[in-house]
Parts: structure tokens; C-alpha cells; sequence
């Protein structure tokens, strides 16, 4: 949904549209338009004398909303908003072609505002038939809305999201007992991008990538690896066979987006405060309220008004050319702290506990900037962001009190160089200004050095051994690798690897001067372990090599089962005989390992196909 600038007043009355005037009611106002979440709640299929249904069902879903984990503690980021466009007729339409419709729900064709209808293909598919209706209402009554709700007014089960065609994303559901959980499930995939937990057989329709379902089944690289230490999520798959194998989420039975009981899981909450913190920025105003120049003549106090979350999880720091001096949302500067043309820095950042995104600071941390006059003479300096590093880390120098242009000795121009340290010298800058001597600045940077960081295991191994791994170069070790695996010793070990095991490990090795460095190494675990050698001919395999024939033979009475495996693990033959079998193969050259079970008795043996 395209957030507008326009800021627009809404009040509990009457609004004209175009052709006709629908009343609007403001159910919560937090604050203004521009900087809020605005929630606009449509029904349909309320006749006009069902207007006083459709206002409470509209009022009881914008509490629950409100009280939802995580909206609740963002409850004055939003604005919630419902507008009452009576239908001629009460309910919506029900085509009855979908193969999965309800038995005992009429067939009918209904007369309503947006025409919202259930599915011809997929029956509980509801979408928006009237979308001229529907965009026209959106665009001359509540232009700057971000998220829409269409209460449908039917009791059988029904719900969809973006439903509304080219007017943007909708969550669509219909009034029932537990119409709160399904319109958050369906406002998981508007507002959030959440996908389906569950597979839709034999649709599929929701094999895309999103912040709950990806192709990725390693836990070392999967979008959600930095919550993989909380209860129940994983690396699950959707489903056993198909298309449904292919794909992974993050939970199994514990998430809202699969089961209506639940609340989100910890990875779709995160992607829901990621939206919202995307969209509301928490500097609701400033003090003084330019941030351009302040004439810094006697003692002046910066504030940020604030809008927090609840409980508070706003950071704030302030900054004076480029030096910390304050952490609360007021900060007072008195004249002599300043020259001419010093530069004040506000950053505020939401730390919340519920997103561990990586670099978020980086993307959504709000930064104000003032400007300060003074007549105490300028004075050109650089500040490092850090004077000591690790070789190839990063560091930002930021010059500061030249009214002209300022050059690096990399060559480059501004006021700002970002540079990434490979060894320790002096940074130099200078400050030119037309008719005036050239300033310079010198600072050291030293750049310490990163540890010989190296990573090994003594594989390959078969399922069932004890994997093995080696670290060196440093003073302390952080290992982590699949199924969740860590250690914090250099030498560590996986007991009873199965072939889940297999895959990359990797080590983050400090070393003494505080420097990291990670080292990687791959484990690769053979499918079949041995259980038991072949010494008392319980089978026999022939040929080896084989083309496209294979005979097993057994002395054992009794029925028998054997089963080949590739290499990597997959089942690639199943048979049950009786002393022999014979059996064509249509396998690619390689080595395979047939594994044999009669009764308590088992044995593997290696087969050869060429």
C-alpha cells in the first residue's frame, strides 16, 4: 500500500465524496496522518439498517488488533479509521462452483457495495468484485491509509489478502466467533509479506520467498538463523513430497501464519516490527524546530519529542562534532562549548528485543542535525569513528569546522571519508578555502592484526561416528554449524553425527589483541554405517561392477529386505525377496551402499555401478 504525505483531519462526521457521502468514524486518532499507521476498516454486505453491526464489529476488531502481540506495544503508531458504506442487500455472494464449497451455504448473488464474493475456484478465497467502488472510497475519504480491512458480513468462513486487485493490499475475512485471529493472520501477509505455514494442496500458492518461507534449508545461512536459539523454530519443511519438500519455515504448529490458535511465531513478529519501523519515524518534532542554524549567542537546550513504543526501547544519542555528549531526549549546549559552524547530532534507534535483524541501526536509525553559529572561530578537526581497529574493518572520518572544501590524502573530496584500515599510518586531511592558508589535520589510525585462524576435520565419516573438529591461531573459539550446533572450545566434537550433520562449520577465533577472524571447514558424513561385517556370508551382491542388472543372495531364511543409497544419502532402490532376487538398475555410475536386514540381523556392503 503506497503511503501519501498529505495530512488530512478526520473527524466523527460526514465526509463529501464525488458522488456521494459516507460517514467516517475515527475510532483511535494517535497523532497526525503523515506519521502514523492508518487503518481503514470497509464492510460489506451491512445493509443500511445493519450499520450499528457493522460500527461494532469494526470497533471490536481495531481493540483486538490493538491488544495483538507485537501491535500492542506500538498501539500509538496507529490510527485506526472505519467508514460506513451500506449495502442494498445483506450478505455476499456465494458463485457455489468451487469444488470445496460449503454444502449448506446457499448459492446466491448478493447486491453489495464492493462486491466481495467468495472464490469460483477456491471457495474461501474471498476478493473485492467492485473495485472502482473501492478505490473511489480510499481516494476521496482516507487518501493516506496503509492498511485496509474489509469486514465481510457472513458467518461461513471466508478470508483472503490482496484481494482488491489494483487498488493495493486488503485483508478480507469474514464476522465470525474468531474473526480477530483470522483477520491477523491475513493482515500477516498484507502488512508483513508473511506467507502460508501450511501448504495450500494441491495449490501451492505461496512458493515465493518471503520472511517466513525460503529454499534455504541450511542453519547456517537461513533468514531466520539469528532465532534458531528460541523454542520451537527450526528449519522445518512445508511438506513431505512435491513442491511443499522444496520449501522451509521456521516453525511447525506454533505460528499464527499455520495454526489460527497461536499468536506470530518470534521470526513473523519480527518482520511485522520491522514493517512498522519502517514506516513511523519516533522523532515526532524537534526543539528548537529548524535543523539548519542556531545562533548559539547564550545557553540553548535541543529536545526530541518523542514517540515510544510501550515499554520504551528508543536509544538515543547526541553527538557534537562527531563527540558523544548525552543520551536523554533533552540536551543542553552552553556557548563556549562550541565554535562557528559546529555541527549537533541527534540519532535515535529503537532497540527493540523483538527484531535481531542484522544492521538494523543502519537502515532505520533517525538522525537530526543542527547547524550551531558562534563567534568563537572556527577550528578545522577529524574525528575517527575508532583509532584502533582490525585489519580490514571499517572506519568513517568526519571533518569538521571548514567552511570550504576538504581533501584526504586518498585523494578524495568531503567532508566524510569511509575507508577500510589494512595497516596503521596517519590519516591526513586539509580544509581549503578560496583566499585564506590551507588547514590541515592529521590523526593516527592503528590497525591491529587478525588472528591465523584455521578450521579442519579429520573426515569424511559414515552416520553414527563422532565428527571431529580442529581450530587454531587464537585465544578463545566460537563454533557454530547445522542442527543448531555450538561449541566454544577449541577441539569440538558432534556425537553420533547423522547425515543432518554434514555441512559447514565455522569458528570465530579471537586472538589476543581482541581481533577476530572466521575460518570455515566442510564435515562430510557418509549415509550407511557398516553395522556388521559380511564374514558369515549372510549376502552376497553380484556383479561388481554391475551395468543395469543386480542379483542379492541370501543364506538366511526368512524374508529379507534391501536397500540401495546414493552417496548423498537418497534411497534410490527398496526390495523384499526371499534367499534371491534379481533386479534391473537404471542408475548413473557411482558407488552406492546396499543395506541389508533379515530379522536382528543387518550388514551393508558397497555396490559399484558403471
Amino acid at each position: 500500500m503506497k503511503r501519501l504525505a498529505a495530512i488530512f483531519c478526520i473527524l466523527c462526521v460526514s465526509v463529501k465524496a464525488i458522488a456521494q457521502h459516507y460517514h467516517v468514524d475515527t475510532l483511535y486518532k494517535t497523532g497526525p496522518p503523515n506519521n502514523r499507521i492508518n487503518v481503514v476498516i470497509l464492510g460489506d454486505g451491512f445493509t443500511q439498517e445493519e450499520m450499528p453491526k457493522f460500527a461494532a464489529e469494526a470497533k471490536r476488531f481495531a481493540d483486538y488488533f490493538r491488544a495483538f502481540e507485537p501491535y500492542d506495544r506500538y498501539q500509538h503508531y496507529f490510527n485506526f479509521f472505519s467508514i460506513r458504506t451500506p449495502s442494498k442487500e445483506s450478505g455476499i455472494t456465494n458463485p457455489g462452483t468451487a469444488s470445496d464449497a460449503y454444502p449448506g451455504q446457499p448459492i446466491e448473488t448478493k447486491n453489495t457495495f464492493y462486491g466481495v464474493s467468495f472464490g469460483e475456484t477456491v471457495h474461501r478465497l474471498l476478493h473485492v468484485t467492485k473495485t472502482d467502488a473501492y478505490q473511489e472510497i480510499l481516494s476521496t475519504h482516507l487518501p493516506a491509509h496503509n492498511l485496509v480491512v474489509i469486514l465481510a458480513n457472513t458467518p461461513y468462513f471466508g478470508a483472503a489478502a490482496g484481494g482488491a486487485g489494483a487498488a493495493g493490499s486488503v485483508a478480507i475475512f469474514n464476522t465470525q466467533e474468531n474473526a480477530g485471529r483470522i483477520g491477523m493472520h491475513e493482515i500477516g501477509h498484507t502488512f508483513a509479506d508473511l506467507a502460508d505455514e501450511y501448504w495450500q494442496y494441491p495449490y501451492g500458492f505461496y512458493s515465493r520467498e518471503g520472511p517466513n518461507i525460503t529454499q534455504d534449508s541450511s542453519e547456517t545461512t537461513v533468514k531466520w538463523k539469528n532465532w534458531l536459539n528460541s523454542p520451537a523454530i527450526g528449519v522445518y519443511r512445508h511438506g513431505s513430497d512435491g513442491p511443499a519438500a522444496e520449501w522451509y519455515k521456521p516453525s511447525s504448529g506454533t505460528c499464527l501464519m499455520e495454526v489460527m490458535d497461536k499468536g506470530y511465531c518470534v521470526v513473523c513478529r519480527e518482520a511485522v516490527v520491522e514493517r512498522i519501523l519502517q514506516l513511523i519515524n519516533p522523532v515526532e518534532s524537534i526543539e528548537p524546530d529548524t535543523a539548519v542554524e542556531i545562533n548559539m549567542d547564550k545557553q540553548r537546550t535541543f529536545k526530541l519529542n518523542l514517540l515510544k513504543p510501550d515499554p520504551n526501547s528508543l536509544q538515543i544519542q547526541w553527538y557534537l562534532n562527531g563527540k558523544k555528549i548525552g543520551d536523554k531526549s533533552d540536551q543542553a549546549i552552553m556557548p563556549n562549548q562550541v565554535t562557528d559552524g559546529s555541527e549537533l547530532v541527534a540519532t535515535v534507534f529503537d532497540s527493540t528485543a523483538m527484531s535481531r535483524k542484522k544492521q538494523a541501526r543502519k537502515f532505520r536509525e533517525r538522525t537530526v542535525r543542527w547547524v550551531l553559529r558562534s563567534s568563537n572561530p572556527s577550528r578545522f578537526e577529524v574525528v575517527a569513528s575508532r583509532t584502533t581497529v582490525c585489519a580490514g574493518d571499517t572506519v568513517e572520518l568526519n571533518a569538521y569546522g571548514c567552511a570550504g572544501e576538504v581533501g584526504w590524502f586518498t585523494g578524495a573530496k568531503g567532508k566524510v571519508l569511509i575507508t577500510s584500515a589494512s595497516e596503521s599510518e596517519v590519516y591526513k586531511s586539509e580544509c581549503k578555502v578560496a583566499g585564506k592558508v590551507t588547514l590541515q589535520y592529521e590523526i593516527p589510525i592503528t590497525v591491529k592484526s587478525p588472528p591465523a585462524a584455521t578450521a579442519s576435520n579429520s573426515g569424511p565419516y559414515t552416520v553414527g561416528q563422532t565428527v571431529l573438529l580442529s581450530a587454531s591461531g587464537g585465544t578463545t573459539y566460537q563454533w557454530n554449524g547445522p542442527r543448531r550446533f555450538s561449541a566454544n572450545t577449541p577441539t569440538a566434537f558432534v556425537p553420533n553425527a547423522s547425515i543432518h550433520s554434514s555441512g559447514i562449520y565455522e569458528v570465530r577465533v579471537t586472538g589476543e589483541n581482541g581481533c577476530t577472524k572466521t575460518a570455515k571447514t566442510e564435515v562430510k558424513i557418509e549415509p550407511v554405517l557398516s553395522v556388521a561385517k559380511n564374514d558369515e556370508g549372510w549376502l552376497k551382491v553380484f556383479p561388481s561392477p554391475a551395468r543395469d542388472r543386480l542379483t542379492f543372495e541370501t543364506n538366511l531364511s526368512g524374508e529379507s529386505e534391501i536397500t540401495l543409497f546414493s552417496t548423498s544419502g537418497h534411497k534410490v532402490l527398496s526390495k523384499s525377496f526371499q534367499k534371491r532376487i534379481d533386479t534391473d538398475v537404471d542408475l548413473p555410475r557411482g558407488m552406492y551402499v546396499c543395506k541389508f536386514r533379515n530379522g536382528n540381523k543387518e550388514v551393508s556392503e558397497k555396490v559399484v555401478i558403471e
